[in-house]
Formats: structure tokens, C-alpha cells, sequence
């Protein structure tokens, strides 16, 4: 009987700490949490035009896409968001769609002399849809 509530306890005390581990622990994903912007990928481009964020910041875009590689797609105005490696869903190379990722800062191209703006560790939220026209 003394084992068995030893044990017992032991697989309580297990379930209490992993339980508070998760209520207390700081999301390292995008997609677990809140965004700080929820627009077009447009706005936030001029946002960024009058002050700058603090990288880090959990962003959500909806765009249409000009440009896509395997992993990252490019929106309007040089936003450039590359997919988080733990997303498993196929991203769509052309559409209108809405992703949520990690702003990382804005940077000048040397090439071309263009200002691009970074976004990582991004998920897709809305697959590919047809723009809203009105």
C-alpha cells in the first residue's frame, strides 16, 4: 500500500509540474501568440514608414503574393516571410492568403537599394483565396 502511494504521488507531482511548466513558460512560436498587427502587408509597410518595431514582435499579413520560393513568399512593398520549419502545409505561390510570423527588422538591399522588411518562423492561417474586389 506504501509503494502504490509513493508511486502515486510521484506521478502527481510529475503532472503538477509539466502542468505548470506549460501554464507559465513563454510561447516560442508565432502561432502561439497574440499579434501585435493584424492587417495588409501594405499597412504595415507604411506603419514601419513613420517608426520602427521592436523585432520579435508576433505580426499577421494578408496579401496577395508577388513572388514565392519553397519556403518564403514575398508580399507588396519588399515584405519578405519565410515559413516556419515546424509548418507542414504546403504554401500556395499565388493568391491572396494570411500568414502570422515574427517581424525581424528592415534592411537595405545593397544590389538594388530597395528597403526590405523581414518576417520569420511564419504559418499559413488562410490558404489562397480570391481577393475581396469592392
Amino acid at each position: 500500500m506504501k509503494k502504490a502511494l509513493i508511486t502515486f504521488s510521484f506521478f502527481v507531482a510529475g503532472a503538477a509540474s509539466i502542468g505548470l511548466y506549460q501554464y507559465f513558460r513563454t510561447p516560442d512560436k508565432a502561432m502561439e501568440m497574440k499579434p501585435a498587427y493584424e492587417g495588409s502587408a501594405d499597412g504595415f509597410a507604411g506603419i514601419l514608414m513613420d517608426f520602427e518595431w521592436e523585432t520579435g514582435t508576433v505580426i499577421q499579413l494578408s496579401d496577395t503574393i508577388q513572388s514565392a520560393e519553397r519556403k518564403s513568399i514575398t508580399f507588396p512593398n519588399g515584405i519578405i516571410v519565410t515559413k516556419d520549419t515546424s509548418d507542414s502545409s504546403l504554401w500556395p505561390t499565388e493568391g491572396y492568403i494570411t500568414v502570422k510570423g515574427i517581424y525581424q527588422g528592415k534592411e537595405v538591399d545593397e544590389f538594388f537599394g530597395e528597403t526590405l522588411i523581414r518576417v520569420s518562423g511564419a504559418f499559413l492561417l488562410e490558404p489562397s483565396k480570391p481577393e475581396n474586389l469592392n
